[in-house]
């Protein structure tokens, strides 16, 4: 007689969720962070624009005091002038691209940013262009007038560009809106004490002692405050985040069976 056969075993039941991936997450690859496109841009205008003021440095480093005296003294050293009128036109493009992409990006509204950044732009041309007067010269000339009212326009307005963007950004994925928001006010607020100290010494002839460095120092916190924007652009409109090779390759697998490991869901038989 042959022998009974044996039982099935009991199926397995539990009530914990199994981690798997349905099909409505196949097409959804793992994603790192990366520098977006604004922030390259930055990259490439800033150090452009760094090397004219260090080559600038060099070529006046025999003249020129760095800690005394302001960059625009260097367009009295050979090739002086075109390395500021270099610096400067880099900014100002950078300015204008930065500006661009937030408008496209639905990150800029109104009039206000793009207003300050073409005023920006403008001003740091103009710097360039009208060289101030060289040292122990007499009255003011008008193109030492526009090289200096240029300079703290350019400085004075950038604020507004941040102040704009952090307005229009009403729900914002990263906390870079509220930091460009805090730099703008900070930035802002340095402007208006340097030339409330700065301006009535002018007048009367005097100065401060570390102008040149402070002038300097203003220029490389100047492109620090244009990298805020390019990140605050980046991170706000999901241009710096990459797709991870083994992201599509979940995606792949999920393709082929319908379902992988993934997210929690509750399965019963």
């Amino acid at each position: 007689m042959l022998g009974a056969m044996p039982a099935a075993p009991a199926e397995m039941r539990s009530d914990q969720p199994r981690r798997v991936v349905l099909d409505d997450d196949r097409d959804a690859p793992a994603r790192l962070p990366s520098a977006g496109a604004s922030t390259r841009v930055v990259g490439w205008f800033g150090a452009a624009a760094l090397a004219a003021m260090i080559a600038a440095h060099v070529v006046g480093a025999a003249v020129v005091d760095p800690f005394v005296d302001p960059v625009s003294f260097y367009a009295f050293v050979p090739f002086g002038g075109e390395l500021i009128l270099l610096g400067g036109s880099l900014l100002a493009v950078l300015g204008l691209v930065l500006v661009a992409r937030a408008y496209a990006a639905g990150l800029a509204s109104g009039v206000v940013p793009v207003a300050a950044m073409v005023v920006f732009a403008v001003a740091m041309v103009l710097v360039g262009l009208f060289p101030t007067d060289p040292p122990g010269a007499g009255d003011a000339t008008v193109s030492a007038v526009v090289h200096r009212v240029s300079a703290g326009t350019a400085f004075g307005v950038l604020p507004l560009v941040g102040l704009g963007m952090a307005g229009t950004i009403t729900a914002p994925r990263s906390a870079y809106p509220g930091r460009l928001r805090r730099a703008a006010w900070v930035l802002g607020t340095l402007v208006a004490v340097f030339l409330a100290i700065h301006l009535p010494l002018a007048a009367a002839g005097s100065g401060i002692g570390a102008f040149g460095f402070l002038e300097r120092a203003g220029f490389v916190i100047m492109i620090g405050y244009l990298f805020l924007l390019a990140r605050t652009v980046d991170r706000e409109a999901g241009d710096d985040v990459v797709p991870t090779l083994a992201g599509a390759g979940a995606g792949a697998g999920a393709g082929a069976g319908g379902v992988s490991e993934g997210r929690d869901v509750a399965l019963v038989a």
